[in-house]
């Protein structure tokens, strides 16, 4: 027998798992602008690797928990594949990031939050997330330090530009991945930053919790 207007019970268990009792969720924008930049997935014929350092100020964040996804925003659907990509996150007391990629953790250990032999910047626009293995805990009281590098690339002068503004001292980048010293500039980076108790039901997550049901 149907009964109209009732929703199927494989999608009402999904659904119901979007608020769970004592479930916690909180975004965050970190929004510095509407420009673009290249760096770090320009896939360039003689650029052969890459490490790239971007800050985060605690004033844009103003929430401690767990980070649980973050997301950086392209510009356009541009693609790229990368090799040995690794992705961390790491507290810094710095308020402006100095020539030195080991320096800029301010004496704090980053935390590997994704690595990948072979990873491909999606062929989206807008929001788009840092596949997180591990998540990261943020006190919201020193800044916050993304670190990505990769190895090789397809070699094909792709370039997946993501959005920015400018802020002194917020990128440090190097065309090698095992860099020491690196280039500092004004380049700042827009994000999207979820800290959520359960991961796999927060609003943007929702999309790959529905995946599993195609």
């Amino acid at each position: 027998m149907k009964f109209p207007g009732l929703i199927p019970i494989a999608v009402f268990s999904v659904l119901t798992f979007v608020a769970p009792a004592g479930a916690t969720g909180h975004q965050v924008y970190v929004n510095y602008g509407s420009g673009a930049n290249a760096i770090p997935w320009w896939a360039h014929p003689t650029l052969t690797s890459m490490r790239c350092q971007m800050l985060y100020d605690r004033s844009y964040i103003s929430y401690a928990g767990t980070v649980t996804e973050f997301m950086l925003e392209k510009t356009d659907a541009t693609s790229a594949t990368f090799t040995n990509v690794k992705f961390y996150l790491c507290h810094t007391p710095l308020s402006q990031l100095t020539a030195s990629f080991q320096g800029n953790y301010g004496g704090n250990t980053p935390t590997l939050v994704a690595s990948f032999a072979n990873y491909q910047v999606p062929a989206v626009g807008g929001p788009y997330p840092i596949p997180m293995a591990q998540t990261f805990d943020y006190n919201n009281v020193d800044n916050l330090l993304l670190e990505i590098s990769w190895e090789a690339s397809e070699l094909t002068n792709a370039m997946c530009r993501l959005k920015t503004g400018s802020v002194a001292g917020h990128r440090c980048f190097a065309w090698d991945y095992r860099a020491l010293i690196g280039s500092v500039d004004v380049i700042a980076y827009n994000a999207f930053i979820d800290f959520d108790k359960y991961p796999a039901v927060a609003a943007s997550s929702f999309g790959r919790v529905r995946a599993l049901f195609r």
